[in-house]
């Protein structure tokens, strides 16, 4: 699949991390299963050392993890796990939110109004991969917004694992119109400059999306006994 050659910028090792980081996030290698580094690489027709690369940072990020016998598998989940990196996430968000809201012009009022527009069009389609998409670029385009590197970083830091979840969460989604009715509360409270209900009101989604992961892990290991 990957030729061991720089691709542009891309390297070997990046293409390889991001097609395992894909598979990974959404349930194709699945919690807890083995990773037998000469089928992947046979299968990403690439040898083992930008494999191996690749690999490293999946387990720096919380997606392999290694055995006290060497061995490397796709991370289990949680229902620890969850709480804590949405809860990380929660709090992040509250201190982006706040920043946005100082620093927002005009035109990326009408980006993010953009975006809400889109939302509500896909909702009745029940199309998850869209919505998630649109509501991903949502929070992305706040962070952008509030000039905050260091929180920025951070999320990034957690942002396969968050995805992973949210991913989760998504196969157990019943009300997508709430979903975007909480996008545009949110949106709501930035355009009033109102920093403490727009902070209640992230958090309260960002609850929701806990909560939604937590009965999909639930789920999930009682499907495995």
């Amino acid at each position: 699949m990957f030729e061991e050659v720089m691709t542009g910028r891309v390297s070997t090792k990046d293409l390889a991390y991001n097609e395992l980081r894909e598979k990974i996030v959404k349930g194709i290698l699945e919690p807890g299963q083995p990773i037998v580094e000469e089928e992947l690489a046979k299968e990403l027709e690439i040898s083992r050392t930008p494999l191996r690369e690749s690999l490293q940072r999946l387990e720096l990020e919380g997606l392999i993890s290694r055995g006290i016998n060497g061995r490397m598998n796709v991370a289990p989940i949680s229902i620890q796990e969850v709480k804590e990196i949405f809860i990380i996430r929660g709090n992040l968000e509250g201190i982006v939110i706040e920043n946005a809201i100082d620093n927002i012009t005009e035109r990326e009022i009408e980006h993010l109004t953009h975006l809400v527009e889109i939302l509500r069009m896909t909702s009745s389609l029940e199309d998850f991969e869209t919505i998630d998409n649109y509501g991903g670029q949502f929070h992305e385009y706040i962070y952008k917004v509030s000039r905050n590197t260091i929180a920025v970083r951070f999320l990034s830091q957690i942002n396969s694992l968050i995805n992973r979840y949210r991913r989760l969460a998504h196969k157990c989604i019943i009300d997508t119109k709430k979903s975007v009715d909480e996008h545009e509360i949110i949106l709501n409270y930035i355009i009033k400059k109102d920093k403490e209900n727009a902070v209640a009101a992230v958090n309260k989604h960002i609850l929701g999306s806990m909560n939604q992961a937590i009965k999909t892990v639930e789920n999930y290991k009682n499907s495995q006994r």
